[in-house]
């Protein structure tokens, strides 16, 4: 069975970590690392120092002197003053690098996350559950946990070889013991915290995966409620938190071995020196103050070489954070690279028309055929409707021309992204000000107030600044606006934006037809290229040509004007 250290996997952790280290914060990184190894060193010699004084001090108390009861006293409360600012600041700038590290690992990941669709790539990938938390509380943990690791163990080698001259000195007889006890307990401890491993990763995802089922329930609420679904949410909302208990019990259950092992042996170092020493003392060979020495001497050598020991847990919890950011990292990786093998991925590429050239489309995992050998071609102020029933692949064409799906063969040639807008029956209106909410996502060309008050009266919206307090405040539209207004308002978007191409994905079904007739009617009067997907019998008036899709990869083609609608089930 693996334990917290040979199940450390050193090649994540040096993917993780390295990036970092060489980065443009490197020099800061650098800056405030010797600082703290400069506190750290300097913390150590005060120590020392007040090893020796703490020594003198309980030798002048045992002797009755007056004057060096008073003289290491003073020294002592002045040590105390001086490693007081050291340890502050030595706490605080290991904070601040942590910080530093985790902003910069954070951002870096958002990078790969939003980097080539790679956030709806991964919705494939089961392996890697809940990217939010791996990109924020699993990277402030890694942070915290490298700075706090690595800080001290340096400072238990420090403390071990400035100490270890201090016991030497007093009896080599002790510091041989200590030593052997130190690696005696940390074996044992590793051997009876073998599993805290496994039970760490498991407690990191069951703890997400309950998160994430509350968050679910929030985001539902209404459709929960007209289902009267409570029953359910609970059950399974319950579900998920037993196997959160169940996972934290035997997490519980492993420490209790590990504190059944570890507080009578804790408690011994204070007995050990005590024992050895004291003899010697009875014997008049040293003075009195010297057994305190031996004693936080030992103590300072113990606490160094059971690190293991007071940092297992965290170096579990540790190994299941490195394990959970290298997978999505390599995730991220992978979401790059093309997985698909030759000729088994459609060719795309830019040009002024959206055309179709013998392609061949299939799910991601190539396991069902959807459109075979399609070739159409849409030309620039034309506009094609995709049809045919649920499940023929019309959505996917669109993905296709999205970039989002390449599972197939043959190739396509599409606009440019700037000169391409996309309209989802489902559509994405994240918190903003209506300002933005109509710019979206050209943000910084937004235009001025006149014009967009404008959009809105295009849209049948003329109210809606006024019902939400103008145009800057901002607002949760889902919760605001109907699914009618809301569809609306991304057709807004389109017009302000007036793309030379639009893929429009049912993004009309709640539109009364008054105004889905007005959105179309728009558009062609913008002389804009129109690929629209949907069943509805109205919507190839509105088109120049038909793609018929069967449902079984066969399709065909219809001039608008000879085609009769139906209806699909």
């Amino acid at each position: 069975m693996k334990n917290a250290l040979t199940s450390l996997p050193w090649k994540r952790l040096y993917r993780i970590g390295k990036p970092f280290w060489v980065s443009e914060k490197r020099i800061s990184a650098i800056l405030h690392l010797v600082a703290v190894l400069g506190l750290l060193s300097a913390n150590a010699w005060v120590m020392v120092y007040m090893n020796s004084t703490a020594g003198h001090f309980m030798t002048a108390i045992e002797q009755r002197n007056n004057a060096d009861f008073t003289h290491y006293l003073m020294m002592s409360a002045l040590l105390i003053l001086a490693v007081t600012p050291l340890q502050v600041f030595y706490g605080y700038l290991r904070t601040r690098l942590a910080l530093m590290w985790r902003n910069w690992l954070s951002s870096s990941l958002f990078d790969g996350y939003f980097a080539n669709i790679a956030y709806y790539k991964l919705l494939r990938n089961k392996d890697v559950d809940n990217p939010d938390q791996r990109m924020t509380q699993d990277v402030d943990s890694f942070c915290n946990s490298s700075v706090g690791l690595f800080i001290s163990i340096l400072d238990s080698v420090v403390n071990v070889c400035m100490m270890f001259g201090v016991l030497w000195a007093i009896s080599p007889m002790l510091t041989g013991g200590v030593i052997a006890y130190s690696i005696v307990g940390s074996l044992i401890v590793v051997w009876i915290g073998r599993a805290l491993v496994r039970l760490q990763f498991q407690q990191s995802k069951t703890e997400a995966d309950l998160r994430f089922g509350l968050a679910e329930v929030r985001r539902e609420a209404e459709a929960i409620a007209f289902y009267r679904g409570e029953e359910i949410a609970k059950s399974q909302s319950n579900k998920r938190l037993g196997t959160v208990i169940a996972t934290l019990i035997n997490v519980a259950g492993v420490y209790r071995n590990i504190q059944l092992f570890t507080t009578p042996f804790n408690m011994l170092v204070g007995l050990i020196p005590a024992a050895i020493m004291a003899p010697i003392y009875f014997q008049h060979e040293i003075p009195f103050g010297t057994i305190t020495m031996a004693t936080m001497a030992f103590g300072a050598i113990f606490n160094g070489a059971t690190l293991l020991i007071g940092q297992f847990g965290g170096i579990t919890n540790y190994t299941a954070v490195v394990n959970r950011l290298g997978s999505f990292i390599e995730a991220l990786d992978a979401a790059g690279v093309e997985q698909l093998p030759p000729g088994k991925h459609i060719e795309v590429r830019d040009g002024d028309s959206i055309s179709f050239d013998r392609t061949t489309v299939m799910t991601p995992d190539l396991a069902k055929l959807l459109v075979k050998e399609l070739t159409v071609s849409v030309p620039p102020g034309q506009s094609l409707l995709v049809t045919g029933p649920d499940g023929a692949g019309k959505t996917a064409l669109l993905r296709v021309v999205a970039g989002m799906w390449n599972a197939g063969s043959g190739s396509l040639i599409r606009p440019r992204s700037e000169q391409l807008m996309f309209l989802t029956q489902n559509p994405y209106l994240p918190p903003t000000t209506l300002r933005e909410a109509i710019c979206y996502p050209g943000i910084s060309l937004c235009p001025d107030d006149e014009r967009l008050m404008q959009v809105l009266r295009m849209v049948n919206l003329s109210d809606l600044a006024q019902r939400t307090g103008g145009l800057d405040n901002v607002q949760n539209w889902h919760d605001t606006l109907s699914l009618s207004e809301q569809q609306r308002l991304c057709i807004a978007r389109i017009i302000q934006q007036n793309p030379k191409y639009v893929v429009i994905d049912e993004a009309t079904s709640a539109l009364e037809p008054e105004a889905e007739h007005l959105f179309y009617t728009l558009l062609r009067t913008l002389g804009t290229t129109i690929v629209s997907a949907g069943n509805g019998v109205a919507l190839s008036r509105y088109h120049t040509m038909i793609l018929e899709l069967a449902g079984d990869g066969s399709w065909r083609t219809y001039p608008a004007s000879s085609y009769k609608p139906r209806e699909f089930k």
